[in-house]
């Protein structure tokens, strides 16, 4: 099979191996990242577009968020550290995530600074549902959209934006840094999951013409729209050059959701 292929619910439970349900809608950084995870593995992988409506895939999931990722049959997992392990393992060792533990410690660490609470697409979310809020949804998410995800994200209309956005900056310095002398990637001669993380996590942060994704409704191409005009001045070029060369080399090119 193809590294990634797209299945309906049916399909994706009576297989083994790999199943993952990610958002259809949009490139979320989270879907696409575990999508990459696996990808630059060489672990085949069987996608099924997340549908709220869809009652059996809701019982399957076990959860109202995505991703989440089934291996065999083992407890269906739905954070990204837990998704990262999984690809660690049943890929190379050593290729994902580095071997020495005060290396896997220090890459852990940074990618809980882009992936995780308060992190890098956190934050940029924010953004997102700010604009929307602010707007009554002119701008950014639909708002029913935008108020169900400030509930998640804690968002209040009082937010320090000045704070988020200092710490946004202060992350993509710290990843900017790490290809200083044309390196190509992050952590070494090699992608790993530092890479894949941060490629995609940018693409909020990014112009996403629709040949770019092809799939990405209009109106939602607008709200991921709201962080590129808030932040897409803060992300060096260095990082920006980074990302493409990741999809064109390693995560597939156009972004496929």
């Amino acid at each position: 099979m193809n590294p990634i292929e797209f299945v309906d619910v049916a399909t994706a439970k009576a297989a083994r191996g790999v199943r993952l349900v990610a958002t259809g809608m949009v490139p979320s950084p989270w879907s696409e990242a575990a999508k990459g995870l696996f990808r630059l593995q060489g672990v085949p992988v069987r996608v099924v577009r997340f549908s709220r409506e869809d009652a059996e895939l809701a019982a399957w999931m076990r959860t109202d968020n995505v991703p989440v990722v089934f291996h065999d049959d083992e407890p269906p997992r739905a954070h990204w550290a837990a998704i990262t392990t999984l690809a660690a393992r049943l890929g190379p060792p050593g290729a994902l995530l580095p071997d020495d533990l005060d290396h896997r410690v220090r890459t852990v660490g940074l990618l809980h600074e882009i992936a995780g609470e308060e992190g890098l697409g956190w934050n940029a979310r924010l953004f997102m549902i700010h604009a929307s809020v602010t707007s009554e949804g002119k701008r950014g998410f639909p708002l029913p959209v935008a108020r169900y995800l400030a509930a998640r994200y804690g968002y209040s209309p009082a937010i320090d934006l000045d704070r988020v956005r200092a710490r946004i900056t202060t992350t993509l310095s710290a990843l900017a840094a790490r290809l200083d002398g044309g390196r190509d990637y992050l952590d070494g001669d090699r992608p790993n999951a530092l890479d894949v993380y941060a490629a995609t996590f940018l693409t909020p942060l990014s112009p996403i013409p629709e040949s770019d994704c092809p799939r990405l409704q209009p109106l939602l191409r607008q709200a991921f729209g709201t962080a590129h005009e808030a932040l897409g001045d803060a992300v060096p070029r260095a990082l920006l050059e980074h990302r493409r060369r990741m999809y064109e080399r390693h995560l597939g090119w156009p972004i496929e959701i």
